[in-house]
């Protein structure tokens, strides 16, 4: 399989609970129970860096979309003191559709190394702190913001006899399917390139996300390609249980999904999103893209 980023631990949490739900009930959570929270991000990096986390209480997952979140960030490497902030930031709701409380602050890491984010949880007695440990690297394994896009043939509609080939989607959108990387690339034109597998994705977010990205391409398809590629290579439960993954997934050296990227019409990417994504936080950005503007969280 696939490495495993952080939010497995999250999702599997969360599988308790989701698989079978029409027949199984849960034990309600103490209010008083500590509330832990889960990095759901397998890279952190120097520069600036989306972070989404998601919230366990005595095991449960959260999904409370009234919450607000405060996080502060301490540098605690060589040199560092973890009673110094460094910065601060606001986590936004992004659990919209997602079977997942994901919650989601940008940061701007000026250093590797160790670091800790300390998460002001609001609760009926009072609000909570919590600690959590990230490790920032100098560079990312996945293509980073302000890299050049990879320019992979994926397959497409042309290579192939039908969408079901190509794709784990259930209700596969054609669009999705007309071009490869390299073709956008060369066509002057801003895309969004998804690697997802709907029908076998760990994390369980896939088909929420095409479900997000379909309703945005009804809306900017006209300024901006969309693309899709399927994680495992056809027949994809047997690749899925051989851990064997397509080429492109190789070449942007992706070792978990689903990974969204957004790249401008000179070949830029100028954002990129791990995991869960919702429309409420990817409007905007692809808005932007569409009108030539940078992209800013």
């Amino acid at each position: 399989m696939l490495q495993l980023p952080l939010i497995l631990i999250f999702t599997l949490s969360i599988a308790v609970f989701t698989t079978g739900c029409a027949s199984q009930t849960s034990t309600p959570t103490p209010a008083a129970a500590p509330i832990a929270p889960v990095i759901a991000a397998s890279e952190l990096v120097v520069g600036p860096n989306r972070l989404p986390f998601g919230l366990l209480q005595g095991g449960v997952p959260l999904n409370d979309p009234n919450l607000s979140l405060n996080v502060t960030f301490y540098y605690v490497g060589p040199g560092g003191d973890r009673t110094k902030p460094v910065m601060t930031a606001q986590a936004v709701y992004r659990g919209q559709g997602l079977p997942v409380g994901l919650y989601v602050a940008y940061a701007t890491f000026d250093r590797a190394g160790g670091w800790e984010a300390e998460i002001d949880i609001p609760q009926a007695t009072g609000s909570q702190r919590s600690r959590i440990r990230l490790d920032v690297s100098e560079r990312a394994f996945a293509p980073m913001v302000g890299d050049k896009a990879i320019p992979v043939r994926n397959l497409t509609a042309a290579d192939v006899p039908s969408l079901d080939r190509l794709t784990s989607d259930p209700r596969p959108d054609p669009d999705f399917y007309r071009l490869t990387v390299a073709e956008a690339l060369a066509s002057g034109k801003p895309f969004v390139v998804s690697f997802a597998t709907p029908g076998y994705c760990q994390t369980a977010v896939c088909a929420p996300n095409m479900a997000v990205l379909k309703q945005l391409k009804n809306e900017f398809g006209d300024r901006v390609n969309f693309i899709h590629i399927e994680v495992y290579p056809y027949p994809f439960g047997e690749s899925f249980q051989q851990a064997k993954t397509v080429d492109a997934m190789h070449e942007w050296n992706l070792r978990t999904e689903p990974w969204t990227f957004l790249v401008d019409a000179n070949g830029i990417i100028q954002a990129r999103y791990e995991g869960g994504i919702t429309f409420d936080e990817l409007r905007p950005a692809i808005a932007q893209l569409a009108a030539g503007q940078p992209v800013n969280p």
